[in-house]
């Protein structure tokens, strides 16, 4: 029992904390202004000109096929379909509206804030345990650290997945009354499949953001500290190092980052190319690693 009570317990110490509040609302605030801008700029195209830009994109598309996909298909692939998909109805309209096709798109561009949102709830849900003295009284209760440590991690990522995914749904909802009010709501094959799959990215690194800001913040006992931390090691560290060594992007955190969250090969400035797997991996490793060190300090440090 003593483990659901500290995960009720952790749950109910992220849920009611004030930033999470604060954030989440600000968020909403920021989707719904946003997108309303978004969709005062554009207006729906009118059946004329929807039907001269489908005229012009099946001649595009047409002579696309006869020269064979102007050799960018790989071979065996379907040059029809690479040639229909270049040539969108919506890009040859002399406005460019809100498309609904774009939201997937829309979705790796909100990356950069979700992955933010999960490093500051996940350093904040940390740093402010020590800074309250709040650790020691969890740790009077339940003095098994280790598990304090792992269940505490669980929670806060778990939490910021069921966010970020809350908030991505938000926008998806705002963003499909938007086109079908001011824009284009036509989507391609597959496009709810790639949606659910974007958002489910972008949330999984949000979660390890959460993760890594929690445990630096462990390991400094601040919440300032993890977040300056994370600023220096991606602004500058992995900068230096992507500049003298390019092959090791690989294996640095902000590059792997970016490949999973645009979902396909992603070939980095010495010509090696990083897959969403392999980014995966490098993400997961760092996530662990810090988990793992941190675990260990709070197990071995005095508290205070």
């Amino acid at each position: 029992m003593s483990v659901i009570r500290l995960i009720s317990s952790e749950w109910l110490r992220v849920r009611s904390r004030r930033l999470v509040k604060v954030l989440t609302a600000l968020t909403l605030i920021g989707i719904v202004v946003a997108v309303g801008i978004g969709a005062a700029n554009s207006e729906r195209p009118s059946d004329d000109q929807l039907a001269r830009a489908e005229h012009r994109a099946d001649r595009v598309a047409e002579d696309c096929i006869a020269q064979g996909g102007y050799g960018e298909v790989e071979p065996g692939g379907d040059v029809e379909a690479f040639c229909r998909e270049l040539a969108e109805p919506s890009h040859f309209l002399d406005e460019s509206p809100m498309r609904r096709s774009d939201l997937p798109e829309l979705v790796r561009g909100s990356a950069f804030v979700a992955i933010l949102l999960g490093l500051v709830i996940g350093a904040s849900s940390v740093g402010a345990s020590w800074q309250s003295g709040t650790m020691t009284t969890i740790l009077s209760w339940e003095p098994r650290r280790v598990r304090v440590a792992l269940v505490r991690a669980g929670v806060v990522a778990a939490g910021c997945f069921a966010l970020v995914a809350l908030l991505f749904a938000s926008l998806a909802a705002v963003f499909w009354l938007a086109t079908g009010l001011r824009g284009l709501s036509a989507t391609p094959p597959g496009w709810g499949a790639e949606v659910i799959e974007v958002v489910a990215r972008v949330s999984a690194l949000a979660s390890c953001a959460s993760v890594i800001g929690g445990a630096i913040a462990m390991l400094g006992r601040n919440t300032a500290a993890a977040l300056g931390a994370v600023f220096v090691y991606l602004a500058v560290l992995e900068g230096i190092v992507r500049g003298l060594r390019p092959a090791v992007g690989r294996v640095l955190l902000g590059d792997s980052v970016a490949a999973v969250v645009i979902g396909n090969d992603m070939q980095l400035g010495d010509g090696s190319v990083v897959t969403p797997a392999r980014a995966a991996t490098v993400v997961a490793a760092y996530t662990l690693g810090l988990l793992a060190i941190a675990t260990v300090s709070f197990r071995v440090r005095d508290v205070h």
